[in-house]
């Protein structure tokens, strides 16, 4: 009886076994297929844009934007500001970790071209080296708050070592508009690498984000940082 039993089961085994082999070489056989039928070369010839956060890290949604952009396969840079980095050092490093770019923006935010030479200088190169020293990443590209700046500006941001990285669209959601508004004004002057203005810490920002990024795919644009996007210009 018992040795009965042992066949038994063993036979179930070697037949169950069997079928799962099947279906796992059928599954590894479709999923060979369709990477078979995806043109890696045409996606990467696609245009681009770039999606830009300033003024975080933010509590209350650096998080779900981070969320958003992994659920929706995009990557984003973002701009931080110093004062906001000493409070949400560990937001900072989930930045990082997910594999968005980080950019500085000062460590106050204040408006450079009312400062002077040395007050400049502090203001991009202290925030610099917070960064380096929350992440082990060496910020690229520098924006000035409010896109102001003048020659010493200029002069500071190139003795620092990063170059100066503006926008051709402004969402205008920092004036709090409605989430429609904040997606038209994007979508209605969106083209070839477009380098678009938002902001981490607006509510109506977060809410027209998914459908923000899947309409630009719709457009047939490829989402990338702002790395990926100059170096998709030289090649």
């Amino acid at each position: 009886m018992i040795a009965k039993k042992i066949l038994k089961v063993s036979l179930g085994v070697i037949i169950f076994s069997f079928i799962m082999r099947s279906q796992i070489s059928t599954i590894s056989t479709a999923a060979t297929n369709d990477f078979a039928d995806f043109n890696f070369k045409e996606y990467l010839s696609k245009p681009c844009v770039a999606l830009t956060f300033d003024d975080g890290p933010h509590q209350e949604f650096t998080r779900e934007i981070l969320k958003v952009l992994s659920e929706e396969g995009a990557r984003a840079t973002f701009f931080v500001v110093g004062k906001q980095v000493i409070i949400f050092p560990e937001l900072l490093q989930e930045i990082a970790r997910s594999g968005n770019e980080i950019g500085n923006h000062t460590y106050n935010h204040y408006n450079l071209t009312t400062l002077d030479e040395a007050q400049v200088n502090f203001e991009i190169k202290s925030n610099k080296e917070l960064i380096e020293r929350v992440t082990g990443l060496t910020p690229r590209y520098f924006r000035p708050p409010g896109g102001h700046y003048n020659f010493k500006v200029v002069e500071a941001v190139k003795d620092n070592g990063e170059d100066m990285a503006l926008w051709s669209i402004h969402s205008r959601d920092t004036d709090r508009p409605p989430a429609e508004y904040i997606l038209q004004k994007v979508l209605n002057n969106v083209e070839d690498q477009s380098v678009i203005l938002l902001h981490s810490g607006v509510k109506q920002t977060l809410e027209t984000l998914p459908q923000m990024i899947r309409e630009l795919r719709k457009k047939g644009y490829r989402l990338v940082t702002l790395s990926e996007l100059e170096k998709g210009k030289s090649s």
